[in-house]
This record gives structure tokens, C-alpha cells and sequence, in this order.
């Protein structure tokens, strides 16, 4: 049992690391700073599914599982634009708390009426702690906007993780994965479509220097890790509780900002402040009953 959940517990240790540094890159000077053009970079990196072509694994999709696949991308790809909108307006440990409780909420309901699974029993209370929880970050930390935002992101993150085991139900593992990182290449060449948006990546990709783009390369190659890793964990272990460590990933949010903080002011600054980091505390503390609730109460 130590060996999955310390696995399981590195994962979000490495996820909270991992959001901090999209905060870096959206607040920092960067061209790649601006909310599209990181959705961009982090969509398009999901090209690396390609090399699995010439060794024959991947089947041709049947009509439902590439509409799917295509619907999954869209509602990522805009979860993935709203969440680094927020994070870029926002606080990473206001705004990443909420979106969990979201996702885990729009997860469940959406699966209550497409794959016909009964709802969590303790779905209630847990819907209660969320609710508990987002009004005490959001009251003093985020504007309208940006609650809008995370509330939008959740909510969009779900739906895709929904979509997605629609997809694993009617194809193999290796074919579903494939056709749904090769929907979101497809999404994000097509954000090139609209000039704006076109303009924006390619002056980014111009401008924008080398080490910037390995640290975006190098950031989600760890995320890419810490999802292995969760993977592994809920294979040797619970599935519920590796789930409910999610909760994990907020408190180690908590502690990086408390420490970028001190060693990044400019960036970071308004992440911990002191008369409202009570309420931030409380928050996070109620949204991770809720995800515990959620996950492990059968």
C-alpha cells in the first residue's frame, strides 16, 4: 500500500509543481504568455501520439468514435483556454481548487445521465463542502470573471473526461488514446484558422526564446509523468482513493505559492496574503472533504 499511494502522492506533488510553472509562463513577459497561444503549444505537443502509427497498433475509428473524439478535444481544448485565462487574471490556488471540485461535480452528473452510473452516495454532502469551499476562496479572491472562468474550465474538463470513457467503452485503450490526442492536434491547428489567433502563435513561435519553449516542452513532459505515475498507482492500488488524493494536489499548491511568494514576488504576488489566507485555507480544507467524500464513501 505505501508504494501506490507515495506514488500517487508524488503525482500531485509533481501536478501542483506543474501548474505553478503555466502560471510562470502566463504572467511572465513571454510570447507564449497569452491564454491561446499556451493552449496552443500544449495541444499541439499531444503530436507525439504519431509515433505509434508505423507500428501498427492503431486501428481506423469507426464514425462515432472519431465525432467523439473531436467533441472531447473541443470541450479540452476550451477547458485548457479558460483555465490559463483564469490562471492568468487569477491566483493558481484560488482558481485550481475550484476547478477540481467542478470537474468531479460536471464528472459525475454527466455520467449519471449518459452512462446511466449512480451517483456517489455521498454526493450530496460532498456537493455541500464545494459549495462551502469555493464561496470562501472566491469571496475575497476572485472578480465575477474569473470565477466565471473556473467554473467554465471544470465544467469543460468534465464533460471531456465523460466523453472520453464513452470512447474507451467502444474502442481498445491504445486506439482511444490515439484518436484522442489526434483530435486535439486537429483542435489546435485549427485555432490557426482565425487570424488573430494565427498571428499571435506564429509571432510567438518567432519571438519566443528557445529556453522558454523546453521550459513549456519540459513542464508538460512532467505532467505527462505525473500521469504515468497515476496511472501506475491506481493499477497496484484503490482507484477511489488515488482519486481522492487529488485533494493532495491543492495543498501543495497552498505551499508553493506560500513559497513563490517569497522567491517571486512579481509573479506570484497576492497568493498568500495574510489577512485572507485564512479563508483560502478553510476553502481548499472543505474542497478536499469533498473530493475525499466523493471518491471514497461507497
Amino acid at each position: 500500500m505505501i508504494v501506490w499511494v507515495s506514488l500517487a502522492a508524488l503525482a500531485q506533488f509533481i501536478t501542483a509543481f506543474t501548474i505553478l510553472v503555466d502560471k510562470y509562463v502566463l504572467v511572465s513577459r513571454f510570447y507564449a504568455g497569452k491564454p491561446i497561444v499556451y493552449t496552443f503549444y500544449v495541444s499541439i505537443l499531444s503530436s507525439f501520439v504519431f509515433v505509434l502509427v508505423p507500428f501498427g497498433l492503431i486501428s481506423w475509428p469507426t464514425r462515432e468514435v472519431a465525432g467523439l473524439s473531436l467533441h472531447a478535444a473541443a470541450a479540452f481544448l476550451a477547458g485548457l483556454y479558460f483555465l490559463y485565462a483564469a490562471l492568468k487574471k487569477g491566483h493558481a490556488s484560488d482558481a485550481i481548487p475550484i476547478i477540481g471540485a467542478t470537474t468531479a461535480i460536471t464528472a459525475s452528473i454527466l455520467a449519471f445521465f449518459f452512462l446511466k452510473e449512480d451517483l456517489p452516495l455521498a454526493f450530496l454532502p460532498a456537493f455541500g463542502f464545494f459549495v462551502v469551499g469555493t464561496f470562501l476562496i472566491s469571496h475575497f479572491h476572485l472578480s465575477l470573471r474569473e470565477l466565471s472562468l473556473v467554473i467554465l474550465s471544470g465544467a469543460l474538463f468534465g464533460a471531456s473526461s465523460v466523453l472520453l470513457k464513452i470512447i474507451f467503452l467502444q474502442a481498445s485503450f491504445i486506439d482511444g488514446f490515439f484518436w484522442s490526442r489526434a483530435a486535439l492536434v486537429v483542435g489546435a491547428l485549427l485555432l490557426l484558422l482565425w487570424p488573430p489567433n494565427r498571428e499571435a502563435i506564429f509571432h510567438s513561435v518567432r519571438r519566443s526564446r528557445s529556453s522558454t519553449k523546453w521550459l513549456i516542452v519540459g513542464n508538460k513532459a512532467l505532467a505527462g509523468v505525473a500521469s504515468v505515475l497515476t496511472l501506475f498507482a491506481i493499477s497496484l492500488g484503490s482507484v477511489s482513493v488515488v482519486n481522492a488524493m487529488t485533494g493532495l494536489q491543492f495543498a501543495f499548491l497552498l505551499m508553493f505559492a506560500y513559497l513563490g511568494a517569497h522567491w517571486l514576488p512579481v509573479v506570484f504576488k497576492g497568493e498568500v496574503h495574510r489577512h485572507h489566507f485564512p479563508h483560502k485555507l478553510y476553502g481548499t480544507i472543505c474542497i478536499m472533504l469533498g473530493i475525499i467524500a466523493l471518491f471514497v464513501v461507497q
